[in-house]
């Protein structure tokens, strides 16, 4: 198929019709909306209770020189706007309330808007008598900055949840925001790709009044996961011979569908509807949830698995095929086929940033290579699917080729259980032979927003059942729901928790442009030796997905900062988490992922390091203003005055040695710094909050039942035609972006399945073509 790129206009993606469901009252919407109207508050110079003059004034100069407006119209409408007037705000709202927020959370949420509905309730979370809705803007937002330093951790966790949710979903949809910043949603004149035309089935609806039994289909081998993992596995097995279906619970969407838009990018591509809490709510985890899986939304980062960490699954968990030349080879092949390398990268501003500044201090850094073919992708968008084809994930590499093979698809199938044979093996093993589920259709118009029918598919295999739907419980929670007991399932997840520092530069930076993740400092990424410590990277900076993640201080001041957003960078410190979680089913509903999770503190402290080792090199690079993910951190203010060099020699070369131009020698950044430098010996605060977008080790690879639950050939203990081929199986978290890992143990698990059903070897995949 031909690689010429095209321009045309994006397809929409529209979303499946809300269903409301009655989830608030009316009482309970009027408080919730006087809540984010309070976070996003209209500010206008003409009501004197709500912004003194002085105040306003300060905030227009700052927006009209951070964001370049000059339109008092754009600027009058932008301080203006509240939460709720942002058209699709409050359906928003109510998706997030009944699609994302799983049963324990939303009764308790539900409770404290009833609370702070009713008078005498009212009073012991606010300190009025008034309900909280009829308060004045000003009281309301000086309880909720009450909350924030609070004693009672209740309260603390009331400004985390309301706030972070205004804060996101305003970003979303705000009719002005993107004007202010001059952002588009989706690229200009971009150049789609051609894609690839999978052949998917698709199962006929049953007559009106049919008695619904299910459809049936027979294959060799059944993938359930379309991913970085499952996909490497079905061009390996298809490339052997073996009749192969992929099947995935997403669905896939062509190249002029891509990049998405953020309201449609979160619902269609991630899980949950774009972010899965933790049971306390403080960490956040994205993970992908379409055909093509995380490798559709990732952002394109190609890390081998360092010696270290090789050694210790190799020697700690007694699996020695990770310090083997054929695990080497496994990573160079993957990397092979996808084209990766560090030719094509062309740096933006903000990881150059990272490379410069880490020079500048001796800290060791490099490029990190991109699975684009040798190829320059500049595109900051590419975490809402890859348009240009250019990002050589699943579906533009491993998918293709497996159809090439023979293989097949199915999409929007949701795996029940898998299913095992009444008869089993003479040493007891349960044997699989399928798996059963629920199919549901696309719309008459080929897409999910409309009318589908949905209909009970079960899938015979006959020689093996490879399960590939991820870390975050789809691989954990099938297994459980299939009758597979084993007591590591679930446990030892590995989340790569991150928290984020952003720096304000004095001029544009467009952070939504050029490559996201394009350079690393590793400099502690093994602090003393341990083996564990942290990596400093890009983050992706689409407004909805960034600026959620920085502090509010007030309605007003939020649109201020919100403003200055075009002319920041920022970074992730990136631990290797030595601690761990667990992943379990919802009691009311057996298919949503609950999380057990809480940063280790060592973790946490590893995490400080890499966070003052980024505001360095912040400082270093010229930032006006260090702002740090962390709750009750307020941000660094550059003096005027201060220059930026990093010695007090270095000033006095200048003629400048009065103190004021000593670089990261000045006394005010130290006197800031030393405040996260506590961080580093005595962990993050208890209110801290990370996110996570690497997932890892809820089916853990390993020597016996009694510590893992598949061999080191990924077959599920006590069963034959069973293994595990993804990221669930890494014995501890990987401390690099676990793409090229994942994809190599699942080429390694599918020649060893191919050698199980007594096959050749298979031949090498080609280098990644359409």
């Amino acid at each position: 198929m031909s690689n010429q790129r095209r321009t045309t206009q994006q397809s929409p993606s529209p979303l499946s019709p809300f269903q409301d469901n009655n989830v608030l009252t009316e009482d309970q919407w009027i408080t919730l909306a006087s809540i984010v109207d309070t976070i996003i508050s209209p500010e206008t110079q003409s009501i004197g209770e709500i912004t003194k003059e002085a105040q306003f004034k300060s905030a227009v100069d700052a927006i009209k020189h951070h964001a370049a407006v000059e339109d008092e119209a754009l600027l009058s409408e932008y301080l203006a706007e509240s939460a709720t007037s942002c058209p699709g705000f409050r359906e928003a709202i109510h998706r997030f309330l009944v699609e994302q927020v799983d049963s324990g959370g939303k009764k308790e949420l539900l409770g404290v808007l009833d609370a702070l509905t009713n008078s005498r309730t009212s009073w012991l979370l606010t300190g009025h008598l008034t309900p909280f809705a009829q308060l004045t803007l000003r009281q309301r937002e000086r309880v909720i900055q009450s909350w924030a330093t609070a004693r009672l951790q209740v309260f603390r966790v009331l400004f985390r949840s309301f706030t972070d949710m205004a804060k996101a979903y305003w970003t979303r949809t705000s009719p002005t925001l993107g004007r202010v910043l001059s952002y588009p949603y989706t690229p200009i004149n971009h150049n789609y790709g051609p894609g690839f035309d999978f052949p998917f089935i698709v199962f006929p609806p049953l007559p009106y009044g049919s008695t619904l039994v299910p459809a049936t289909f027979e294959t060799d081998v059944l993938i359930i996961g379309s991913g970085c993992t499952g996909s490497v596995a079905a061009s390996v097995l298809a490339r052997s011979g073996l009749e192969v279906l992929v099947a995935e619970k997403g669905y896939h969407w062509k190249p002029n569908h891509l990049p998405m838009t953020e309201k449609e990018g979160m619902a269609h591509l991630f899980a949950n509807g774009g972010v899965t809490l933790s049971d306390t709510g403080k960490m956040a985890i994205l993970a992908g949830s379409c055909f093509g899986g995380g490798g559709t939304v990732n952002w394109s980062a190609s890390l081998q698995l360092q010696p270290f960490v090789r050694q210790e699954f190799a020697r700690k968990h007694d699996l020695p095929y990770f310090e083997s030349s054929a695990f080497q080879h496994d990573m160079d092949a993957v990397c092979e086929t996808m084209g990766v390398g560090t030719s094509g990268i062309k740096h933006n501003p903000g990881n150059q940033i990272l490379l410069d500044g880490a020079k500048k201090l001796s800290m060791k850094a490099k490029p990190v290579p991109q699975n684009t073919a040798g190829e320059a992708h500049a595109c900051g968008y590419c975490t809402l699917g890859c348009g240009s084809c250019g990002k050589k994930g699943p579906t533009e590499s491993w998918l293709p080729d497996a159809a090439r093979h023979g293989a097949k698809f199915v999409e929007g199938f949701q795996c029940e259980k898998i299913i095992f044979a009444d008869d089993k093996t003479t040493k007891g093993n349960k044997i699989a032979i399928g798996a059963q589920g629920i199919w549901t259709s696309r719309d008459e118009n080929s897409g999910v927003s409309g009318q589908v029918y949905r209909r009970p598919i079960t899938v015979y295999a006959r020689r093996a059942v490879v399960t590939a739907a991820g870390a975050l419980g789809g691989t954990a929670l099938l297994l459980q729901r299939s009758g597979i007991q084993n007591p590591h399932l679930g446990k030892h997840l590995k989340l790569h928790p991150v928290n984020t520092l952003f720096g304000v530069f004095d001029k544009d930076i467009m952070p939504w442009e050029g490559g996201i993740l394009t350079s690393v400092v590793d400099e502690y990424e093994n602090i003393n030796s341990t083996g564990y410590g942290c990596k400093l990277e890009g983050v992706s900076m689409l407004p909805g997905m960034a600026l959620p993640l920085m502090q509010w201080k007030s309605g007003l001041e939020w649109k201020v900062h919100a403003a200055k957003f075009k002319r920041m960078a920022g970074w992730i410190s990136l631990a290797r988490d030595k601690g761990e979680g667990e992943v379990y089913a919802d009691p009311t509903d057996k298919y949503r992922v609950r999380v057990k999770y809480d940063t280790a503190k060592s973790d946490q402290k590893n995490i400080a390091v890499g966070l003052v080792a980024l505001a360095k090199i912040a400082f270093v690079e010229g930032a006006r203003e260090i702002h740090v993910g962390v709750a009750g951190v307020p941000p660094f203010i550059r003096r005027q005055s201060v220059k930026t060099y990093t010695s007090a020699i270095d000033a006095s070369q200048t003629g400048e040695n009065n103190g004021v131009a000593a670089g990261i020698n000045d006394p005010s950044f130290l006197q800031w710094l030393s405040r996260l430098e506590l961080f580093t010996v005595n962990g993050l605060p208890a209110d801290a909050s990370q996110c996570s977008a690497h997932q890892m080790g809820t089916a853990r690879m390993g020597s016996s039942p009694t510590n893992s639950v598949v061999n080191s050939r990924g077959a599920v203990w006590n069963t034959r035609g069973l293994y595990v081929a993804d990221t669930s199986v890494l014995p501890a978290a990987s401390g690099v972006n676990p793409m090229i890992t994942g994809m190599a143990v699942a080429r390694g698990i599918a020649r060893s399945i191919v050698e199980d059903l007594g096959l050749p070897p298979t031949q090498e995949a080609p280098k990644s073509k359409l």
